[in-house]
């Protein structure tokens, strides 16, 4: 009996660790096989593994956008990016304006009209989120929407953050006041802020190259006539601060990106010919080493971010996606979708396949095709409470 025991167990570890393997498209199909299978893949143990597997590895996804803000995706299959594939279920992204993300395989998506949604493309799911019902306050005009992406390291539950900037029309002064707003996946439900001062300032805000969510907070890059600075939202406590930078970063020359498990600085001067990029890391809140200076580059457009720490990838003036290794000090141009009319603007994320599910602990939502009319549907709309 004791090696009957044995041998099914067995078999059991083997089925396992050949399921661990396997893409997420592949699981979806193997949880109809049987109950025993079904249980198996929709455990949180067997989730959390098959997302730190190292068969599921990190990807580079390109987005690439083109005249009448069309979009196509580019998912690179190797980390040479030497090839890439268009994959089906990542062009019924079309209609999708804005990414963030991805957190475990999560990407929070916006419409063209601000609709918004927490989207996990490896199982083609999403999940609708309320928009905000907040009104604008009198004599102020929206000028900007900043927007973080992040995760809750207490509770598990996804966060969006929403740093609405408004032009006062009796004082003529632009960024101040704002309306901070948390979206919680946990209650479904927006948080709004009565008094957020570090928001509150004449400093400008700007979005990140990718995502900058690390060890549950947020970074964005802030800026003033005389110096940058960083504003961080801590997810668990619901609370900013701020964090210096080095002093020889001037305004509008520094982009704030992920270098692995640490933020980085990218410096650059746009207005020279020969544009060098600083690269500092930061190694705890307000110590910053510079890692790379590297250049000098004639055909800059702008730095998308950083691939595996050693890859820099550009965009060019002549509108190619390019690759600078620090390492060997080679620049490459990356193959990627052929241009047309003259117009390229690409985006990067470094991408895991997940299974990670869209339902919340205490909340049960309803996941959605994202190839059904329901999808399509619902980022067709319009709203005037975003």
């Amino acid at each position: 009996m004791a090696s009957t025991i044995n041998h099914q167990n067995l078999i059991e570890d083997i089925i396992l660790e050949i399921l661990l393997r396997l893409p997420v498209k592949a699981l979806s199909r193997f949880k109809c096989v049987c109950k025993l299978w079904y249980t198996l893949i929709e455990s949180p143990s067997f989730i959390n593994r098959h997302l730190s597997h190292e068969n599921n590895r990190e990807r580079l996804l390109v987005r690439h956008c083109g005249p009448d803000d069309e979009y196509a995706y580019a998912l690179y299959l190797d980390e040479n990016l030497s090839e890439y594939e268009e994959p089906d279920h990542w062009q019924m992204l079309l209609k999708v304006g804005v990414l963030l993300g991805p957190l475990n395989g999560i990407f929070c998506s916006f419409g063209i009209n601000r609709q918004m949604a927490l989207l996990n493309p490896a199982t083609r799911k999403f999940r609708p989120i309320p928009f905000r019902k907040r009104d604008t306050p009198p004599h102020l005009t929206m000028c900007e929407d900043i927007f973080g992406f992040g995760m809750d390291p207490v509770s598990g539950n996804y966060k969006l953050v929403s740093l609405r900037f408004f032009w006062n029309e009796e004082t003529n002064v632009a960024h101040y006041p704002s309306l901070v707003s948390v979206y919680n996946s946990g209650n479904d439900s927006w948080r709004y802020f009565e008094v957020a001062d570090l928001v509150n300032s004449s400093r400008s805000t700007n979005k990140s190259l990718c995502n900058t969510f690390l060890n549950g907070v947020y970074y964005w890059l802030t800026e003033s006539n005389e110096n940058v600075a960083i504003l961080a939202f801590d997810m668990s406590k619901e609370a900013f601060r701020g964090i210096g930078t080095p002093h020889c970063i001037k305004p509008k020359e520094g982009e704030l990106a992920l270098c692995g498990d640490s933020i980085s600085l990218l410096s650059y001067d746009p207005d020279k010919t020969n544009k060098y990029v600083d690269i500092w890391v930061m190694k705890k809140e307000g110590c910053w080493n510079k890692s790379f200076t590297i250049g000098p580059f004639q055909d800059l457009r702008w730095p998308l971010g950083l691939w595996k720490k050693s890859e820099l990838l550009l965009e060019t003036e002549s509108l190619f996606l390019s690759s600078y290794n620090v390492k060997t000090k080679k620049l490459r141009t990356l193959k990627s979708r052929k241009k047309e009319n003259g117009f390229f603007i690409y985006l990067i994320f470094s991408y895991k396949e997940s299974l990670v599910s869209l339902k919340g602990d205490r909340y049960r939502f309803e996941e959605l095709d994202i190839s059904s009319d329901a999808f399509k549907d619902y980022f067709k709309k319009s709203s005037t409470n975003i």
